[in-house]
């Protein structure tokens, strides 16, 4: 068998003579082209970042436990809708259309249409429960 113009390409024992005597690729990467190992260290770490984050979410959001919570005034409508799996306009309506609902509590929206706090958290529970059934 000869190693030929293919013997860079297989692997160690099958390159032929002397194919042992060369340098591993990331020291040759290291020593000749260092902006090139910095940006694919670069890329691996984003890519790490990005699948960790991604697991992270996709465990949270498809965790039993999070499907159906109980109601509580830390929330916001957007949270709420996505755990019920409702639109965020229909919430919006049942609990008055405040002007802006975009990241804005529950109690925070209950302060500003001057009602307490457990009477949207009831109309919302109210509606979600006959909702789901």
């Amino acid at each position: 068998f000869s190693a030929g113009a293919w013997g860079d390409f297989l692997w160690p024992p099958f390159r032929g003579r002397g194919a042992c005597n060369r340098r591993a690729p990331l020291r040759v990467l290291w020593t000749h082209h260092k902006p090139t190992l910095f940006v694919l260290v670069l890329a691996l770490l984003a890519v790490l970042f990005f699948s960790t984050r991604f697991v992270v979410h996709w465990v949270y959001w498809n965790d039993q436990r999070h499907l159906n919570p109980d109601i509580e005034a830390w929330m916001t409508v957007g949270y709420v809708a996505r755990a019920w799996h409702t639109p965020p306009e229909t919430l919006a309506e049942l609990i008055g259309k405040p002007e802006d609902i975009r990241r804005k509590t529950l109690e925070e929206i209950a302060r500003d249409q001057n009602r307490p706090v457990a009477d949207v958290i009831a109309d919302l529970t109210g509606f979600l429960q006959r909702s789901a059934k």
